[in-house]
């Protein structure tokens, strides 16, 4: 008997999640979602023990939540912050897609504080950073933490469960294309499953089959920049002046001679 569903999303990390809890909301929509790693109980690291033993399904990058699952959990808050959407969507679509996600994480028990949304000291820090040939951006954020990160997810897929389908370490191999029209995926295994619209949300894990699957299908990409990252570890007190009252800042410098961009992608105060 053939499989068939309305959407089958193929990843279940944060744009998978996502994606299946606002399906739900349709009447009638049956949604099969694939995993490639464990469930998030079972997402077991040997490296936390021992050391790293190169398991062909990484355990860090793939399962329940994604590569983030274990992560400390910090949420943008800021359309100016974490990639390009706003130039497909628009900055006020954009604003409004932070905020319906925003209270998706409070109903399922995120804190409500934010952190960085003080206007006269983001003002004051502003013109600090400026005289310093740096230009802050502001941005407002939720921490979570590596606990409740985890909680959350799990309370997210107990919501879920009853409402698709999940399976957890399938891996999927290939999107079904017949006439130019997705016909649904095949797995590793050789198991044909059937809908007229699929999700493709592998995250960081499944990047390179991506990739490899649209230019197999003829899909024009294009490249993201590259980021070279480098940890500066500094005694507390030297930025606590800064990171007691933003307490994540988004500071970034551009050389002299080529305007090469540098900035500070995350900041961890006491470590």
């Amino acid at each position: 008997m053939e499989e068939r569903y309305d959407v089958i999303i193929v990843g279940a990390g944060p744009a998978g999640i996502f994606a299946a809890l606002e399906l739900v909301k349709a009447d009638g929509v049956k949604v099969l979602m694939l995993e490639k790693g464990p469930d998030i109980e079972k997402r077991n690291c040997p490296a936390r023990v021992h050391k790293c033993q190169r398991c062909e399904t990484c355990a860090i990058t793939s399962g329940w939540g994604g590569a983030g699952a274990f992560s400390d959990g910090k949420l943008s808050l800021s359309p100016d912050v974490g990639g390009w959407l706003g130039e497909y969507v628009g900055t006020r679509m954009l604003r409004e897609l932070i905020d319906r996600v925003d209270r998706l994480y409070l109903e399922f028990g995120a804190p409500s504080r934010v952190y960085g949304d003080e206007p006269e000291k983001i003002a004051a820090w502003k013109r600090k950073a400026i005289l310093s040939n740096l230009i802050l951006t502001p941005c407002p954020f939720k921490h979570l933490g590596t606990e409740r990160c985890r909680e959350l997810l799990v309370r997210m897929r107990d919501f879920l469960k009853d409402k698709v389908e999940v399976r957890t370490e399938t891996d999927v191999q290939e999107v079904l294309v017949e006439s130019g029209r997705v016909m649904g995926i095949r797995t590793s295994e050789g198991l044909e499953i059937r809908a007229d619209n699929v999700v493709l949300a592998p995250g960081r894990e499944g990047a390179d089959w991506l990739s490899g699957e649209m230019e197999r299908l003829g899909v024009p990409r294009q490249n993201n920049a590259v980021d070279i990252g480098l940890r500066v570890e500094v005694p507390a007190p030297v930025m606590e002046p800064l990171t007691s009252e933003l307490y994540e800042p988004k500071l970034h410098y551009f050389t002299r001679r080529f305007e090469d961009r540098v900035r500070i992608f995350c900041m961890n105060p006491y470590g």
